[in-house]
């Protein structure tokens, strides 16, 4: 028997999150495929519904040196991201240690950060760094060399397309 439907670690991991750590919300899952992954709505039905996009990523090689946690690689269509009708796009790399980091960036914002020449695919390198306040930092680490690395563990870039840490675990974005 064929399954109805099914969900990617992505969308698993962040429905499972939001049910066990956002626990005003309830998590539902389309039966259909129109570009959301999952609806959030609040249990006390005030608001309207959030639609999400989930996209997710293993962590790839980290250099500890740099302060890096975990690296993540996401292949997008510019085109998808365009016609989205998601109201949000989560992000969610997972560390080694099995460490779970969410970006979670509004569609308007994640249009804004589209390259101008692409060739068709968008390869998005999320690289998370903890700063020297504590906090995760998240970094657009695409075609930067290892000493541009090093400079963003040092000081935030002054390209804001670089510096994604402002949409880190940005779950106040469902209300």
């Amino acid at each position: 028997m064929k399954s109805l439907f099914s969900i990617h670690e992505g969308e698993f991991l962040v429905g499972d999150h939001i049910t066990r750590k956002r626990r005003a919300y309830d998590v539902w899952v389309p039966a259909k495929d129109s570009g959301v992954d999952l609806l959030v709505t609040r249990k006390d039905r005030r608001g309207r519904p959030v639609a999400l996009q989930a996209k997710f990523s293993r962590s790839f090689k980290i250099d500890v040196s740099l302060g890096e946690e975990a690296r993540g690689w996401f292949t997008l269509k510019p085109a998808k991201i365009r016609a989205s009708t998601a109201d949000i796009w989560v992000f969610v790399v997972v560390t080694w240690k099995h460490k779970e980091h969410y970006l979670l960036i509004p569609t308007a914002e994640l249009q804004k950060l589209l390259p101008r020449s692409h060739g068709g695919i968008w390869h998005l390198y999320l690289t998370i760094m903890k700063g020297k306040d504590d906090r995760y930092k998240c970094y657009q680490t695409r075609g930067l060399r290892k000493a541009e690395k090093r400079a963003l563990a040092e000081n935030p870039p002054k390209d804001k397309k670089r510096d994604l840490s402002r949409w880190m675990d940005r779950w106040d974005l469902l209300d």
